[in-house]
């Protein structure tokens, strides 16, 4: 598609983005959950089916991570995340009529024990996760057992999804801090000086100071802020990932805290590290389509392992 045609398709989409949502919105107000999850796989079916270049994306990323897969075995598991993406998306809808006690019973919170130890000694958290399932059920997982997360995010490229996904959040009191805003830095701070717990997501590449380290073998630009904050701040790194189910619920799992390295380079090392092992676990549950390989070291830079 040139240039142009890609632009225009772009003031097209971003017009119909509203109108689509509002009705999605509105239509899963009647739905239950499962009825939601089964419409939701269905729409990214579809998309797997006219989305070519972020198809091909995603088995090419996939090459990338399993190259000794078979062919016909990525080609699954790219069907399967497009479900599964599809699926999350109709989940946070869905969730936008829902209350925390509706939605618990489709959750199951494993790990708790460790948040509840590190609160109860006053230390300040920071949980660390990735696009794995739908983290964005962290917010009520957390919520359920009485803490309001507060995530550190970029604003996504489309306002109306922007506004969208904040609400979801805020609707289980977990706020969105938008990353590189004016009074980010002063927000931050509160919620680590208030005994709360600050969640961040590490596993793309994005427009942030970053660093080299391997993800699946390979070098991967990777945000650096999560290791230099812990180690400024004596914050407890407690992996959390939500896990999906054959049966509709999901798993939510807490971790025990990360023994970061003084270094931040070898802590971000070991922060991605701990995501890939939940990827590898649940590959079908991560976005394989984003571009998490698109830029690579120049040949003097030097990529820490974490060893």
């Amino acid at each position: 598609m040139s240039s142009p045609r890609r632009a225009a398709w772009r003031r097209i989409r971003a017009r119909l983005t509203a109108p689509i949502i509002a009705f999605l919105q509105w239509l899963l107000r009647w739905v239950s959950w499962r009825t939601a999850q089964r419409l939701g796989a269905c729409l990214g079916r579809f998309a797997h089916l006219v989305a070519r270049r972020e198809r091909r994306r995603a088995l090419d990323h996939l090459a990338i991570a399993f190259p000794a897969m078979p062919a016909s075995e990525r080609a699954r598991l790219a069907r399967a995340c497009f479900a599964h993406l599809g699926t999350s998306l109709f989940e946070c809808l869905k969730l936008l009529s829902m209350q925390l006690d509706d939605v618990t019973p489709w959750l199951r919170v494993e790990g708790w024990e460790e948040m509840h130890r590190l609160r109860a000694g006053g230390r300040a958290i920071l949980v660390l996760t990735g696009h794995c399932g739908n983290w964005e059920l962290m917010g009520p997982a957390s919520a359920s057992h009485g803490l309001h997360l507060a995530g550190l995010a970029r604003q996504q490229d489309d306002p109306t999804l922007d506004r969208v996904m904040i609400r979801v959040r805020e609707r289980f009191g977990h706020s969105t801090i938008a990353r590189g805003t004016t009074g980010s830095a002063r927000e931050l701070l509160r919620v680590l000086r208030g005994n709360g717990a600050l969640m961040m997501l590490i596993d793309q590449d994005t427009k942030v100071e970053g660093t080299w380290v391997p993800f699946f073998g390979r070098p991967a630009f990777t945000p650096l802020g999560a290791a230099q904050l812990a180690l400024r701040h004596d914050l407890a790194v407690v992996p959390a990932f939500v896990e999906r189910q054959a049966d509709g619920t999901h798993v939510v799992s807490f971790q025990p805290a990360l023994d970061l390295p003084p270094d931040p380079v070898a802590a971000t090392a070991l922060m991605t590290t701990t995501i890939e092992e939940q990827i590898r676990r649940c590959p079908e549950q991560w976005v394989w389509m984003h571009r998490r390989w698109r830029r690579q070291p120049p040949p003097t830079a030097t990529v820490n392992a974490g060893d």
